[in-house]
């Protein structure tokens, strides 16, 4: 009862429970499988907000883009109109032999899938025909879309600042709400030590879905609230109480060294003090850099032959188990060392500290695959094709992208790509929603149709198609991976119309047309640019963002911040005796990088008046 009671999530809740209950019932009654596929996407979309937000932002759209739209069908109604009346009885009809296939072959034209093969047939007779498609072409690709494409954009960029805007004022109120209820007396201003403290055991104990706060941690988080060190939380302060929790907290003893934790008089000595130096210094970067470039240098030498076309006869050796070629000696020779880089980074660092940087982290996995690989050609065993080492050296060379990264420019549009990845991935978690969904359609619509089996009397009907010519047979609706498969090619736009005509040949109507004219709409026109959307206004902000961060280390008040996360020491923060002991290193949960770095910094202000209260961005 509680699960179904009234609210702004009830609808929701009976869309998830009629799912779950639909695909059990189809389990025992063996419903058409096609069926479950809908009941399980509609079952992932209500179980993930982010998605649900981006359908409900596009819902919002679509009174705006049928407004574009409208005027672009008129175009494309007139200038059919004009295509019938003037092409009639010429070789150029062929493509206008009524109204109804005037408007395909122009819709087509505006997807470019067409063009300028369309017009070929009339422009050889005629350079007039040109002026028909070229204008034709003006208006409806190079301006319609163009202006579909910068509706699309601002209006996305209006509903996405609209709902944050939403959120903030309904946390502000939320929290605003809750210091009142805190407070002890209705004339006070501010909440003792002892309530948040009281406030916080009770999220403990009756809030599961939150992470546990021990107690060294609440004294804390009460810090960060305690800007002004009087040991009380102004209604100011506690508007803040929403970021302060999104801080996680560790130990900085975890960020030690096995060296520092159980050998600490050698890590002390001037020899293992000497080799931390040179494996944080520039000279053994550059030094990994040089032998990156020689690695890569050898691995093009080896595969010149290959590249240039050149027929290469295998060396038997290679498949003998044994480093018993140059090339085999080389490439364990490169395996070695890299090997050996990871664990002095790792002994020097730390595993927590070598593994916070992504880079560090490919690097790892890339040495710890071609030492496996190595281990298992060259051990006795059945597999001794060294072919395998060299696939996985081949990758290894992409770690030459370090080169750029050295370079200030690379970093931040290297930073900038890397940190809109959240924002950019709700919204094709929506295009694969989009398709999932016409991918079940088409499975019920078309489901078995394209086949070469010549037992399927329908198969023959698609011979004499370009469909056919093109040899599209494996994209069809036969499953549900293939009918993804139809619908990215769609997305691609290019040569669509071959595969469409193998659907409208096997279906002997026109109105097979409908359902790729309706992926276009939502697939292409409306989810497509959102995407475009999306990356252009998330990668201008992240960009300017970046620009701000000028080094990755800050030092500010009573912490020291080092990329995503900072260092300090607990016995006060802010200005407040907190009582908790020990030296932490302190992240933010589900940020990106910029976001973190521009939060800490705040956060460790003594001041509460700036940037205080609820930040939209801190926590997007």
């Amino acid at each position: 009862r509680n699960y179904f009671r009234s609210g702004p999530r009830q609808n929701l809740r009976v869309l998830r429970a009629l799912s779950i209950i639909s695909l059990l019932i189809g389990q025992v009654l063996f419903f058409r499988r096609p069926f479950r596929h809908f009941f399980r996407i509609v079952l992932a979309i209500t179980l993930s907000s982010g998605v649900q937000r981006e359908f409900r932002n596009v819902g919002k759209m679509v009174p705006e883009i049928i407004k574009v739209l409208s005027l672009l069908f008129i175009v494309v109604l007139f200038y059919a109109w004009i295509g019938v009346m003037a092409f009639y009885d010429t070789a150029q009809g062929q493509y206008f032999s009524d109204l109804l296939e005037g408007i395909w072959t122009l819709w087509i034209c505006v997807t470019t899938a067409n063009y300028p093969d369309v017009m070929m047939s009339g422009y050889n007779e005629n350079r007039l025909v040109a002026l028909y498609f070229v204008s034709f072409m003006i208006i409806t690709f190079f301006f319609m879309m163009n202006v579909i494409l910068a509706s699309v954009v601002n209006t996305y960029d209006n509903l996405h600042n609209a709902n944050e805007m939403e959120r903030e004022v309904k946390s502000q109120a939320n929290l605003k709400k809750a210091f009142d209820n805190l407070r002890l007396f209705p004339g006070d201003k501010t909440i003792d030590r002892e309530t948040i403290m009281a406030l916080l055991i009770v999220l403990n104990e009756d809030f599961p879905q939150l992470r546990e706060i021990p107690e060294n941690e609440a004294k804390i988080l009460f810090g960060f609230l305690d800007k002004d060190g009087t040991e009380k939380i102004s209604e100011e302060e506690f508007m803040d109480f929403c970021n302060v929790m999104l801080l996680k907290f560790e130990k900085s003893s975890l960020y030690k060294s096995v060296i520092e934790l159980h050998f600490p008089n050698f890590y002390k000595s001037k020899i293992w003090q000497r080799i931390a130096r040179y494996i944080d210094s520039s000279t053994f970067e550059i030094t990994i850099d040089v032998v990156l470039v020689l690695n890569a240098v050898i691995v093009a030498i080896q595969s010149y032959p290959i590249l240039i076309g050149e027929s290469v006869e295998l060396n038997p050796n290679v498949d003998d188990g044994q480093i018993d070629t140059v090339w085999e000696a080389m490439e364990t020779a490169f395996t070695v060392f890299y090997f050996f880089e990871m664990i002095f980074k790792i002994l020097v660092k730390g595993w927590r500290s070598f593994s916070n940087s992504m880079r560090n982290l490919f690097d790892f996995l890339v040495t710890g695959l071609s030492v496996v690989a190595s281990i298992y050609v060259y051990y006795p065993n059945d597999f001794s094709d060294s072919r395998l080492i060299r696939y996985i050296v081949m990758v290894r060379v992409l770690r030459l992208s370090r080169l750029l990264v050295a370079m200030k420019q690379f970093q931040v549009i290297g930073n900038t790509c890397i940190e809109i990845l959240p924002a950019v991935s709700r919204v094709f978690t929506l295009l694969f929603c989009i398709m999932y969904l016409f991918s079940t359609l088409g499975i019920i619509l078309f489901g078995g149709m394209i086949s070469r089996d010549p037992s399927n009397p329908l198969s023959y009907l698609v011979l004499d198609t370009e469909f056919a010519d093109s040899d599209y047979w494996a994209n069809n609706f036969n499953d549900l991976l293939g009918g993804m498969n139809v619908l990215f090619n769609l997305l691609v736009v290019n040569n669509w119309t071959e595969c469409e005509a193998g659907f409208e040949a096997v279906t002997e109507s026109r109105w097979t047309r409908l359902f790729f004219f309706a992926f276009h709409i939502a697939g292409v026109v409306m989810v497509n640019n959102v995407v475009v959307a999306v990356v252009i206004n998330h990668f201008i902000d992240q960009w300017d963002k970046q620009h701000e961060l000028n080094s990755l280390d800050h030092v500010t008040g009573e912490a020291i911040i080092v990329g995503r996360h900072a260092i300090f020491n607990a016995r006060e923060i802010t200005g407040t005796k907190t009582g908790a002991t020990g030296d932490y290193v302190a992240r933010v949960r589900r940020t990106s990088q910029m976001g973190q770095q521009a939060f800490l910094r705040r956060i460790f202000s003594r001041s509460s008046s700036e940037g205080s209260g609820y930040d939209p961005e801190s926590v997007s």
